[in-house]
């Protein structure tokens, strides 16, 4: 028998409406059954059970938020920050909360959690400010008369978040989507089931318009049912790219809008000048958030082939003095994967990279103090070839592979030499080769000297990582229809 989570929250004190859903912004009795426990990924204990959303819940939130596009649609941009302003507010005022109900259901420790916590509220912070003094309208003079040039909303919008970023994505997806008129229904992952309710909590204070806002953590039935629904105008996901390809292609029969944050296979070039004092502290602290669950990590080390082994023998130095342990746990830098399978998926891939011929240099091993959650130690492989899988696949997961080159021309080829394009970076002490580099390397953001994106700024991919851009003014404009009308002549 596992033990209790000694943290473990109870659903009173956590999980505020727990037998209702949040549909069109109002708590409401779920239309079935169904329940769904929520299980520590630290020691498999329970943690409590919910409703789970399902087919009858998803359409009572599309017709909701049908309802009330025409209304939210029609408000001022400024109208339409002030409602948004105080979801904000809410949200800010339940950060600790989240953090630690993050940490209890996915694993991802509280020291992370409040980095990302962080980041969003920069990133939904800085949206209201640029629209502070925007206007979505402007009236043009053009050689054949006056036109007004308007950005509208699109209409009803789903947006498919993943279980590493929810809080980041309410900053970059859902918080432009609704400032740019559209209502919004949130499809949460399993994974994020207490969190939504956090969510939802905050959106009740903020009493947003009827219909609004739907937050739904429900099965992948739900997704498929919202994204087939003809009355959706747009579809946000965020995911793998085998499915991004299939909402694609569900989407296209009916030319709904579609914006695609899919994986990654992002490389960190580490240049003949880098100091490596300075690069392994940002490096291998980029990897561990997370516990590598992040699309956006530099799974790919790229290296100049002196500095090789020094980088590998102080990598190893790191991730062996990673503390591992309970995430909600301050000190814990190391928690559990979010569920058995995505450690079970790689294991895998770490087991065929041996086959192919890499070698473990740390890792890759389940700690023995941890025996019913879903550790896995942070893995680092060498002797590996750009063109295996392990390099080539994104494993979303704890495995980094470590690859030389003997110039920087080569390292951009081996950046490129993916099928992916969400993210890169250089490690380099040269301001203009970094930029060319930067440059040169086929991703939708990189870094120079760091391993984060700007997440305050527009951010998506290229080639297989997706299309469409998240964050920013960009992002907001991203969900928005161009309505030219000629006005009349005096």
């Amino acid at each position: 028998m596992s033990q209790t989570h000694t943290v473990k929250s109870t659903t009173k004190n956590h999980v505020p409406h727990s037998g209702e859903l949040f549909i069109g912004s109002e708590w409401v009795e779920p239309a079935g059954t169904g329940m769904a426990d929520v299980v520590s990924p630290t020691d498999a204990s329970h943690i409590c059970t919910l409703p789970l959303p399902g087919i009858e819940d998803a359409r009572v939130a599309v017709e909701a938020a049908d309802r009330a596009f025409d209304g939210w649609n029609r408000l001022a941009l400024s109208e339409r920050r002030e409602h948004i302003g105080r979801l904000c507010k809410a949200l800010d005022s339940r950060s600790l909360d989240m953090e630690r109900v993050w940490a209890m259901e996915t694993g991802i420790p509280v020291q992370t959690g409040a980095a990302f916590t962080a980041a969003a509220q920069a990133s939904w912070g800085d949206t209201l400010a640029l629209t502070a003094s925007m206007s979505l309208n402007e009236v043009r003079d053009t050689p054949l008369g006056k036109v007004e040039v308007r950005h509208e909303g699109i209409g009803p919008s789903v947006a498919i978040l993943t279980y590493n970023g929810p809080l980041v994505e309410m900053g970059m997806v859902v918080i432009p989507a609704l400032l740019a008129g559209n209502p919004c229904i949130v499809k949460l992952p399993p994974e994020n089931r207490m969190l939504g309710y956090l969510f939802a909590d905050a959106a009740a204070e903020a009493e947003l318009p009827s219909g609004l806002l739907s937050i739904l953590a429900g099965e992948a039935d739900v997704s498929r049912y919202l994204v087939a629904h003809p009355d959706v105008a747009a579809v946000h996901f965020t995911g793998g790219t085998e499915i991004g390809a299939e909402i694609m292609k569900v989407c296209s029969d009916r030319m709904a809008r579609v914006t695609l944050e899919l994986g990654g296979k992002s490389a960190a070039i580490i240049a003949p000048d880098a100091n490596l004092e300075d690069v392994v502290p940002v490096l291998a602290g980029g990897l561990t958030m997370m516990s590598g669950q992040m699309c956006i990590a530099m799974s790919r080390i790229l290296v100049a082939r002196a500095l090789h082994d020094e980088l590998v023998e102080r990598l190893v130095s790191f991730f062996s003095d990673v503390k591992i342990g309970d995430p909600l746990d301050p000190e814990t830098v190391w928690g559990p994967l979010a569920s058995k399978r995505a450690r079970e998926r790689a294991e895998g891939y770490i087991s065929r990279a041996v086959d192919e011929g890499a070698q473990v240099a740390c890792g890759g091993t389940r700690p023995p103090e941890f025996p019913e959650g879903h550790f896995l130690t942070p893995t680092l492989l060498t002797n590996v070839k750009n063109d295996m899988e392990v390099a080539q696949e994104e494993v979303f997961g704890p495995v980094f592979s470590v690859i030389p080159f003997d110039s920087i021309d080569e390292a951009v080829d081996l950046a490129n030499a993916s099928k992916y394009g969400l993210a890169g970076s250089i490690f380099t002490q040269d301001e203009a080769l970094a930029l060319d580099v930067a440059r040169r390397v086929r991703s939708g953001a990189f870094a120079i000297n760091g391993t984060f994106p700007c997440l305050t700024a527009p951010f998506g991919g290229m080639k297989q990582s997706g299309f469409g851009r998240e964050g920013g003014i960009e992002g907001l404009l991203e969900l928005t229809n161009i309505k030219s009308i000629a006005l009349p002549v005096n």
